[in-house]
């Protein structure tokens, strides 16, 4: 088999086995299938507690409640109270839940106020102020239906560019989706390159590298290390992304969810960036790798880069309420902050096909760059020990053509 090959399968298999990428890869679907099951517990709890268990009473000053129209499909049950003195006894003895007090300047000020030993849940809310409309709606002279009056919009909203169907339930659920798959990216791409530049530390400081580069060129080495944690990084994204695919189909019954699947466009766009974005900073963390001294000061590389990485979620706002501003076309076009940038720009707006072909192009051809730039720094530092390597140097290292550190044998040439 190839040394390249076989260098990808033990990087594959070997970082396949870790605990830090089982739980990336495991526990955090599982994490996020808990917390979502708890929500759903909870709030259907929180409903059926409030809709069969307990009564909630009112004290009605302005008299606007004096002859009560219900809601018939509120499922929370008002009683009348004479005054505020019957309301907090029935209170005290946990006869009813909470109390709303109308004031008799109601109707010029309309102030309520409300009395309970919890929190008032939201659903309760709005159930009271469905009461409240009902009843003032027979003050109006109109034919329009009660309905109409509590809720004037049911709004279905159709943009022509993406070819979605939204509602206003799922409006919420589909600004989750780009940060979704940004964090994914980000999170995916940042595990493999770092287990990448880590490996390649740890090796150096244990002088493996010795030992493996008398049967193998830095360059297969290198390539190898890439390939296998690249497949690692795919294999991390259809885990996720089955996971994904189960969590909408299983949240259909809710109305937040109901309609909501992953937009093809933005699920090959997302791969196609994840791929090459992945070579770029794999590169990177190896050309980085090969000339730090410790795996401290990798790290702070590494956090260096991510912060670059995370750029375009500082403007998330600017990205929402305009993903085609000239910030957001800037930050299309600067490699490390393009694929994200792309797909929060596409989850919500349209992105131009031209800005998407050209955000590629720039990104490939860095990436293409930064791959035979690390190369050259990897073949040349790789045995380099207690040396600290300045900017200069490894600018003459990549436009020079410098020896290599090692040959293929092993042996020492020359650091420079």
């Amino acid at each position: 088999m190839n040394k390249t090959l076989l260098v990808a399968q033990r990087e594959y298999l070997f970082n396949l086995k870790r605990r830090s990428f089982l739980f990336a890869v495991f526990g955090v679907p599982v994490f996020t299938f808990v917390v979502w099951a708890v929500v759903f517990v909870v709030m259907s709890d929180s409903d059926n507690t409030l809709g069969a268990n307990m009564t909630y009473g009112y004290v009605d000053q302005s008299g606007i409640l004096a002859d009560p129209v219900t809601v018939s499909d509120a499922p929370q049950s008002f009683e009348p109270y004479a005054d505020e003195t019957s309301a907090r006894a029935a209170l005290d003895e946990k006869i009813i839940g909470a109390y709303f007090l109308l004031p008799e300047n109601y109707l010029r000020t309309g102030e309520v106020q409300s009395y309970s030993y919890d929190s008032l849940p939201q659903v309760l809310q709005d159930a009271f102020k469905s009461f409240l409309l009902a009843n003032l709606s027979r003050g109006v002279e109109t034919d329009f239906p009660v309905d109409r009056i509590q809720q004037p919009v049911t709004l279905t909203i159709h943009p022509l560019d993406s070819g979605r169907t939204l509602t206003e339930a799922n409006l919420p659920a589909l600004v989750f989706i780009p940060l979704i798959f940004s964090f994914v990216f980000l999170m995916s791409s940042n595990v493999t390159s770092g287990f990448l530049m880590g490996g390649i530390v740890e090796e150096r400081s244990n002088r493996i590298m010795e030992i493996l580069v008398t049967s193998i060129t830095p360059t297969q080495l290198l390539m190898g290390k890439i390939l296998g944690l690249g497949v690692l990084g795919l294999t991390q994204l259809v885990v996720w992304g089955g996971a994904g695919l189960i969590l909408i189909n299983v949240g259909q019954q809710f109305p937040f969810l109901n309609g909501i699947s992953f937009p093809l466009d933005l699920m090959v766009v997302f791969v196609i960036f994840f791929l090459v974005s992945y070579f770029l900073l794999a590169s990177l963390m190896a050309g980085i790798g090969a000339v730090v001294g410790s795996e401290q000061e990798s790290r702070q590389f590494a956090s260096l880069i991510s912060l670059i990485l995370v750029i375009p979620f500082f403007f998330l706002t600017t990205f929402i309420n305009n993903p085609n501003s000239n910030l957001a076309l800037a930050l299309s076009f600067i490699p490390f902050t393009s694929p994200i940038t792309i797909l929060l720009r596409m989850g919500f707006g349209s992105v131009p096909f031209w800005q998407i072909a050209v955000s590629l192009l720039i990104l490939l051809v860095t990436t293409l760059f930064v791959i035979w730039a690390s190369a050259r720094v990897f073949r040349w530092g790789l045995l380099l020990y207690g040396k600290r390597i300045g900017i200069r140097q490894l600018i003459r290292v990549i436009w020079s053509s410098p020896e290599m550190g090692v040959s293929h044998s092993g042996s020492a040439r020359g650091n420079e």
